[in-house]
Protein backbone atom coordinates (compact mmCIF):
# COMPACT_ATOMS: atom_id res chain seq x y z
CA UNK A 1 0.00 0.00 0.00
CA UNK A 2 1.82 3.15 -1.15
CA UNK A 3 -0.24 5.87 1.13
CA UNK A 4 -1.33 4.47 4.50
CA UNK A 5 -3.71 5.87 6.18
CA UNK A 6 -3.72 7.18 9.67
CA UNK A 7 -5.58 4.32 11.35
CA UNK A 8 -3.28 1.77 10.65
CA UNK A 9 0.29 0.75 12.30
CA UNK A 10 3.55 0.03 9.95
CA UNK A 11 1.78 -3.17 8.83
CA UNK A 12 -0.71 -2.43 6.28
CA UNK A 13 -2.86 -5.63 7.41
CA UNK A 14 -3.18 -4.11 11.00
CA UNK A 15 -5.45 -1.29 12.02
CA UNK A 16 -4.51 0.54 15.25
CA UNK A 17 -8.12 2.31 15.15
CA UNK A 18 -11.17 0.20 13.45
CA UNK A 19 -13.32 2.38 11.09
CA UNK A 20 -16.32 3.16 13.02
CA UNK A 21 -15.02 3.00 16.19
CA UNK A 22 -14.05 6.53 16.90
CA UNK A 23 -17.83 7.50 16.42
CA UNK A 24 -19.58 4.73 18.62
CA UNK A 25 -17.33 5.98 21.86
CA UNK A 26 -18.24 9.41 21.36
CA UNK A 27 -22.13 8.87 20.55
CA UNK A 28 -22.80 5.68 22.56
CA UNK A 29 -23.73 5.85 25.88
CA UNK A 30 -23.49 2.16 26.96
CA UNK A 31 -21.14 -0.15 29.18
CA UNK A 32 -20.17 -2.25 25.90
CA UNK A 33 -18.87 1.46 24.21
CA UNK A 34 -17.05 2.48 27.66
CA UNK A 35 -14.92 -0.58 27.27
CA UNK A 36 -14.28 -0.02 23.77
CA UNK A 37 -12.99 3.41 24.85
CA UNK A 38 -10.46 2.10 27.13
CA UNK A 39 -9.27 -0.48 24.67
CA UNK A 40 -8.75 1.79 21.67
CA UNK A 41 -7.44 4.04 24.04
CA UNK A 42 -5.14 1.67 25.64
CA UNK A 43 -4.11 0.27 21.57
CA UNK A 44 -3.83 4.10 20.28
CA UNK A 45 -1.68 5.53 23.15
CA UNK A 46 0.59 2.78 23.42
CA UNK A 47 1.18 2.76 19.59
CA UNK A 48 1.92 6.79 19.63
CA UNK A 49 4.24 6.25 22.40
CA UNK A 50 5.85 3.61 21.29
CA UNK A 51 5.95 3.11 17.40
CA UNK A 52 5.36 6.75 16.74
CA UNK A 53 7.14 8.50 19.44
CA UNK A 54 5.05 11.43 20.19
CA UNK A 55 6.07 12.99 23.20
CA UNK A 56 3.86 14.82 26.18
CA UNK A 57 5.17 18.36 24.95
CA UNK A 58 3.85 17.50 21.39
CA UNK A 59 0.71 17.35 22.91
CA UNK A 60 0.61 19.23 25.82
CA UNK A 61 -0.83 22.70 24.62
CA UNK A 62 -4.22 20.95 22.93
CA UNK A 63 -4.61 18.35 25.93
CA UNK A 64 -4.52 21.71 28.43
CA UNK A 65 -7.30 23.49 26.10
CA UNK A 66 -9.38 20.40 26.38
CA UNK A 67 -9.20 20.34 30.03
CA UNK A 68 -9.78 23.95 30.29
CA UNK A 69 -12.80 23.45 28.11
CA UNK A 70 -13.83 20.89 30.02
CA UNK A 71 -13.96 22.55 33.50
CA UNK A 72 -16.14 25.60 31.80
CA UNK A 73 -18.90 23.11 30.81
CA UNK A 74 -20.78 22.85 27.74
CA UNK A 75 -22.08 25.48 25.86
CA UNK A 76 -21.85 27.32 22.85
CA UNK A 77 -18.30 29.09 23.68
CA UNK A 78 -17.03 25.65 24.38
CA UNK A 79 -18.44 24.58 21.07
CA UNK A 80 -16.91 27.18 19.38
CA UNK A 81 -13.28 26.28 20.95
CA UNK A 82 -13.61 23.12 20.28
CA UNK A 83 -13.79 23.06 16.86
CA UNK A 84 -10.48 25.68 17.26
CA UNK A 85 -8.74 22.80 18.41
CA UNK A 86 -8.60 21.03 14.66
CA UNK A 87 -6.43 23.84 12.87
CA UNK A 88 -4.40 24.10 16.18
CA UNK A 89 -4.07 19.99 15.85
CA UNK A 90 -3.22 20.17 12.27
CA UNK A 91 -0.60 23.04 13.08
CA UNK A 92 1.01 20.34 15.40
CA UNK A 93 0.88 17.45 12.71
CA UNK A 94 2.33 19.56 10.47
CA UNK A 95 5.16 20.48 12.53
CA UNK A 96 6.04 16.84 13.75
CA UNK A 97 4.46 14.82 11.60
CA UNK A 98 4.34 11.03 12.18
CA UNK A 99 2.39 10.06 15.83
CA UNK A 100 1.20 13.07 15.73
CA UNK A 101 -0.58 13.11 12.57
CA UNK A 102 -2.26 10.05 13.84
CA UNK A 103 -3.15 11.75 16.87
CA UNK A 104 -4.10 14.88 15.32
CA UNK A 105 -6.70 12.95 12.62
CA UNK A 106 -8.35 10.66 15.58
CA UNK A 107 -9.01 13.65 17.65
CA UNK A 108 -10.36 15.68 14.74
CA UNK A 109 -12.73 12.85 14.18
CA UNK A 110 -13.78 12.47 17.64
CA UNK A 111 -14.67 16.20 17.27
CA UNK A 112 -16.42 15.68 14.32
CA UNK A 113 -18.76 13.56 16.86
CA UNK A 114 -19.62 16.24 19.85
CA UNK A 115 -22.85 17.50 19.68
CA UNK A 116 -23.88 17.90 23.47
CA UNK A 117 -22.98 17.59 26.64
CA UNK A 118 -22.78 13.80 26.99
CA UNK A 119 -21.38 13.38 23.95
CA UNK A 120 -18.34 16.63 24.76
CA UNK A 121 -17.67 14.60 28.34
CA UNK A 122 -16.63 11.40 26.31
CA UNK A 123 -14.65 13.24 23.90
CA UNK A 124 -12.88 14.09 26.66
CA UNK A 125 -12.59 10.87 28.33
CA UNK A 126 -11.35 9.25 25.45
CA UNK A 127 -8.50 11.72 24.61
CA UNK A 128 -7.79 11.94 28.88
CA UNK A 129 -7.60 7.48 28.14
CA UNK A 130 -5.20 8.06 25.21
CA UNK A 131 -2.88 10.38 26.72
CA UNK A 132 -2.96 8.34 29.72
CA UNK A 133 -1.91 5.00 28.29
CA UNK A 134 0.34 7.23 25.80
CA UNK A 135 2.11 8.15 29.67
CA UNK A 136 1.89 4.69 30.53
CA UNK A 137 4.34 3.56 27.61
CA UNK A 138 6.79 5.03 28.16
CA UNK A 139 5.47 8.51 26.18
CA UNK A 140 8.35 10.94 27.07
CA UNK A 141 8.47 14.99 27.45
Amino acid sequence: MSNPNWNQSSSPQQKVVADGDIIEIITQEDVKSVRKLVDVAEKFGKHIAKVNKVTTSQIRNVYGTVKKLEMTGWNDETARRLLLLKPLMAYAAGRHGGGVKELEQVISQAIDQVSNANTFKRFCQFFEAIIAYHKANGGKD
